[in-house]
């Protein structure tokens, strides 16, 4: 596995948080040095999150005694079917009508624990697929550093926008983040 399929990863819950940020801070603006703490505990909690998935998917990864890369296709196949899962749970949302999108209160920090813990679900059901295509071991800034400094800033810049009341096309840029997570697990198929 590349440090390219870390780095489109994190691009993509980048994105998604950049959504999510703005719309939140547009329901309930906050000041920006607020925001740069909301964002970095967000960061820290889907760097979190996404260490436990490649862990758990480590552990739970299918290989025969005698041959470690015998069912390599196999566990390809597992990372490209929860890749699809969380495209699908995250896009399907934005194709309604008059979607109903969650706000979380961000000058409570009592919702932002519970936006930070919710948002970081469909992170660390993709690093579970990722650990079945891939070991975490000698790996870990690989996992760690892109996840971190990508919500970190598009999170941000999320909030500024939802300040300023930018307008944005949500269901674009989530289309964007769906194809980005579906084209990475595509990747660990064919390199399998």
């Amino acid at each position: 596995m590349h440090v390219a399929t870390y780095i489109v990863l994190a691009l993509a819950f980048g994105i998604n948080t950049m959504i999510l940020m703005r719309r939140c801070a547009e329901a309930t603006p906050i000041k920006l040095t607020k925001g740069l703490g909301i964002t970095f505990l967000v960061s820290i909690v889907s760097c979190l999150f996404f260490m436990l998935g490649i862990s758990l998917g480590d552990l739970l990864r299918i290989e025969g005694s005698d041959a470690p890369q015998l069912y390599a296709r196999t566990n390809a196949f597992i990372s490209l079917g929860l890749a699809v899962f969380v495209s699908l749970r995250m896009l399907l949302p934005y194709l309604r009508r008059k979607p109903q999108l969650a706000v979380f209160d961000l000058r409570n920090w009592g919702s932002v624990a519970a936006m930070a813990v919710a948002s970081s679900i469909n992170i660390l059901l993709t690093g579970l697929g990722l650990g079945f295509v891939n070991s975490l071991s000698g790996n870990i800034h690989w996992a760690i550093w892109p996840m971190f400094v990508s919500v970190l800033i598009l999170g941000y810049l999320g909030i500024m926008f939802g300040r300023q009341k930018v307008e944005m096309r949500p269901r674009r840029w989530m289309i964007v983040a769906c194809i980005l997570i579906i084209g990475s697990a595509i990747a660990a198929v064919v390199n399998a």
